[in-house]
């Protein structure tokens, strides 16, 4: 096919998506898809959902954009209110953007920001992980520890610290949990130090680390010690919850599981559920009287900011989380998932690890030393041809971890059927490597 327009893969055949409901697509030939991922994680809420669209078309009627420097809107108040409401700690103001990467550029702006209004310009240090990934534009690719994606633009990248990665299925302490003392937590600690703890701006976590390990759970202990951390040395602690927030996890927020209090919250992805461009920063009673009191007013601008239309979707969407009681779907079905994975991958014989939290799971075929067939590459490529949908995440030079994230609307029968395209998904991996894959005698799969 002849396109205008710039591909991610440049000389890749995509198919063209041409309607989707519920957590099906189907494409221009009329073949279907089961949304096994929610597109990029960001489908929580399923595709056409009636009181959402319902929701935009009426907005449509009333106003679609003003400009955030001459008006505020009431659907842009409201959302603000709805959102802080069910936010941690005192998170109590929000500021608007058009997606979760400019999020993180506005956290790091507040964060530099407040240190200059209360008198502390030389901090502007943004200490993050490896191993993890914050967005597209240009400090976030610097706080992120993904490698590849840092690789093109790596000489404009801001010159900041990394600590290592909280991941116990690949320690990089080489311990278990069970006979660790947090060395992951540690090193942000080690970080900060190194780096001048009067220089420090901000700490920035995943509380599960979505698109780059693929749904790593933070160890036990992890985020309530890293909080720990921030306060002993009065740094600010920055979530990005881009993936985790609005109940991905099961939780309402990543956050929520050991109950930490961060200093700004990011918000992507679910906040409009795919449904329209929107992020969100979620900032302490701290940070904004800091702003009050001093200069009084942030300069970050954004043309669609704020605007009415996005605002009003983002609106729409929450209520239906609310509404559906989505986050504790997220943390019934999500064991249920995780389970039927591993009898998929058990009945063929697969060594991988299943992990994550609620509906973000993952899919992990790496083993220290071991590079098998099941690569993030192969088996996103399979299970497209099959009617599946996962998304590859990983580091290393050959991914090996696929992403398994359905809206947090599935139902049971279709996550049924999403294990059997799994599985067969496997089969088609296996078949292509010559390996053997396939189900043991008296498997159910």
């Amino acid at each position: 096919m002849t396109s205008n327009l710039l591909y991610p893969l440049v000389e890749h055949d995509y198919p063209v998506a041409v309607r989707a409901q519920g957590s099906y697509l189907w494409d221009s030939t009329g073949k279907s898809y089961l949304d096994g991922c929610s597109g990029a994680i960001v489908m929580n809420v399923g595709h056409g959902v009636p009181e959402i669209t319902a929701a935009i078309r009426a907005q449509l009627d009333n106003i679609t954009y003003v400009t955030r420097l001459q008006f505020t809107n009431p659907w842009a108040e409201q959302l603000a209110t709805e959102l802080v409401a069910l936010a941690p700690g005192e998170l109590d103001h929000a500021f608007f953007t058009n997606s979760g990467s400019e999020a993180i550029e506005a956290a790091v702006r507040l964060a530099v920001q407040y240190w200059q209004e209360v008198g502390q310009p030389q901090r502007t240090v943004l200490v993050s992980r490896n191993g993890s990934y914050h967005g597209a534009t240009l400090a976030a690719i610097g706080l992120s520890g993904h490698p590849a994606r840092r690789r093109p633009v790596q000489a404009l990248l801001p010159d900041w610290p990394q600590a290592s990665a909280a991941n116990c299925y690949a320690c990089p302490f080489g311990k278990t949990r069970s006979g660790c003392a947090l060395d992951c937590a540690s090193s942000i600690e080690e970080t900060i130090l190194q780096a001048g703890p009067d220089r420090v701006a901000a700490v920035v976590i995943e509380p599960v680390v979505g698109a780059s390990g693929g749904a790593v759970p933070s160890p036990a202990g992890y985020l309530a010690e890293v909080q720990r951390i921030c306060r002993k040395y009065n740094v600010l602690l920055i979530a990005d919850e881009v993936i985790t927030g609005l109940g991905r996890t099961g939780h309402w927020f990543g956050c929520d599981e050991e109950g930490i209090e961060p200093d700004l919250l990011v918000l992507g992805k679910g906040v409009s559920g795919g449904y329209a461009p929107l992020g969100a920063v979620l900032l302490t009673s701290r940070l904004h009287a800091a702003i009050r009191n001093g200069s009084g007013q942030f300069s970050l601008g954004h043309t669609y900011a704020a605007n009415p239309l996005s605002a009003a979707t983002g609106l729409a969407v929450l209520r239906y989380v609310r509404e559906n009681n989505l986050p504790e779907r997220a943390r019934t079905l999500g064991p249920v998932l995780a389970q039927g994975l591993r009898e998929v991958l058990d009945s063929r014989g697969i060594v991988a690890d299943v992990r994550g939290r609620g509906l973000l799971l993952a899919v992990d075929f790496s083993r220290p030393g071991h590079l098998s067939g099941y690569t993030a590459k192969a088996v996103v490529a399979a299970a497209l041809e099959t009617g599946l949908m996962l998304y590859p995440a990983g580091v290393t030079d050959v991914p090996q971890v696929v992403v398994v994230a359905p809206p947090l609307t599935v139902t049971a029968a279709e996550l049924e059927h999403l294990l059997t395209l799994f599985a067969n998904t496997l089969d088609s991996v296996a078949d292509r490597a010559g390996q053997t894959a396939r189900p043991k005698e008296g498997a159910v799969r």
